[in-house]
């Protein structure tokens, strides 16, 4: 019998369920072999320059953060928009962490957030978390955001509108004038944030709508993006935010006092400076993109084209979750179902190195033989 008192929004919110890590699956499954492709993570491993500079600080360890936060900071602005300083710049402990802190500033005593349905979980699970009501928008047939269909859902109860570009897990982008014409739409009351973890991997010649226009002209908008995936420091935990001076002073009042240590506040510092390696993991993302398409035609598998390190396979022959044992049984892959996405035929899988996709390849093409003989 329970005894103590209980918070009845935090009672709605499902545990997140990441994915699992290769120790899990060697553990669970008795394998010595097995790649990971089920959470986006960087393929080439951590940036080297961020590995030195995190070896460096970790004979401090010691002591609590002092500046390394301040000059992460003063080191993104700029690198955003000439026009963005310190002052712009909100840290967290990973981009997940920035949500966190948007949603508990703008979700109190009621309030709507709207996004996709087709979307990363956590924006609705924060907003039920402190209180409020998600709402979410069914996407287009081919899974993009329907930015008409969330303009119409705002109402004067919407707080906070998410929208992700790339998205997870689709690996969809707007247009420019696709966002254009969306915040036209959006009432001053309502703030936008624009989720963008998978920045650093879309195509250069790409028609992409950001977020980072609407922040330099003062508007309501938040830009998030993340260390985790094109620095390859998942397990650092950083992420950021960029605003208005007013919209990132009112988000410090969520921010725990030194949510991120220094040894990871200056890998991330350092990882902005490798130039070589933000180009190999770009390149590798396209490339191996390219490759992961021609294989899937090939085995006539339905895919989503993607601007991110991670291609959605959907209309599968077979429920995604036995797909995803059917793999892990066959060859030691790991992938993520999308069921809880409300795709019961479709997995998410992280590009890897061309090696790791040649095997992902191969034994998907030993499971769908299997799966369509029967």
């Amino acid at each position: 019998m329970t005894t103590f008192v209980q918070n009845p929004n935090l009672l709605k919110v499902p545990l997140y369920v990441a994915g699992k890590s290769v120790e899990e699956v060697q553990e669970e499954y008795g394998l010595a072999d097995v790649v990971k492709m089920a959470s986006n993570e960087n393929a080439l491993g951590p940036s080297p320059m961020a590995m030195a500079a995190a070896q460096k600080w970790l004979a401090e360890s010691h002591r609590y953060p002092g500046i390394a936060e301040r000059d992460l900071r003063r080191a993104i602005g700029p690198r955003i928009h000439p026009s963005l300083n310190e002052r712009n710049v909100l840290i967290g402990n990973g981009a997940t962490d920035v949500i966190r802190m948007i949603a508990q500033s703008f979700v109190f005593n009621g309030g709507e957030t709207v996004t996709c349905k087709v979307a990363f979980p956590m924006y609705h699970l924060f907003t039920t978390m402190f209180g409020g009501k998600p709402v979410l928008v069914p996407p287009t047939p081919d899974l993009r955001f329907d930015l008409p269909a969330i303009a119409a859902a705002i109402t004067p109860d919407t707080r906070l509108v998410f929208l992700c570009a790339p998205n997870n897990p689709t690996g969809l982008i707007f247009s420019r004038a696709e966002v254009d014409d969306f915040m036209s739409r959006v009432p001053e009351h309502v703030a936008v944030v624009f989720d963008e973890a998978y920045f650093d991997f879309v195509d250069e010649e790409a028609d992409y709508g950001v977020g980072t226009e609407y922040v330099v002209a003062g508007r309501n908008a938040i830009v998030v993006r993340s260390f985790s995936k094109s620095a390859g420091l998942a397990n650092m935990r950083v992420g950021y935010a960029a605003a208005k001076t007013e919209l990132i002073e009112y988000l410090h009042h969520a921010q725990l006092p030194f949510n991120s240590g220094a040894v990871a506040l200056a890998a991330a510092r350092a990882s902005l400076d490798d130039a070589d390696y933000a180009r190999r993991s770009k390149q590798l993302a396209r490339e191996e993109r390219k490759y992961m398409y021609a294989a899937l035609d090939a085995l006539y598998v339905s895919y989503v084209r993607s601007q991110a390190n991670f291609v959605l396979l959907t209309d599968l022959p077979m429920p995604a979750a036995a797909l995803a044992e059917s793999l892990i049984r066959h060859g030691g892959v790991v992938v993520r179902p999308m069921a809880a996405w409300g795709m019961p035929n479709a997995v998410r899988m992280t590009l890897g190195t061309h090696a790791e996709n040649e095997r992902f390849v191969a034994t998907l093409k030993v499971v769908l033989e299997d799966a369509r003989k029967n």
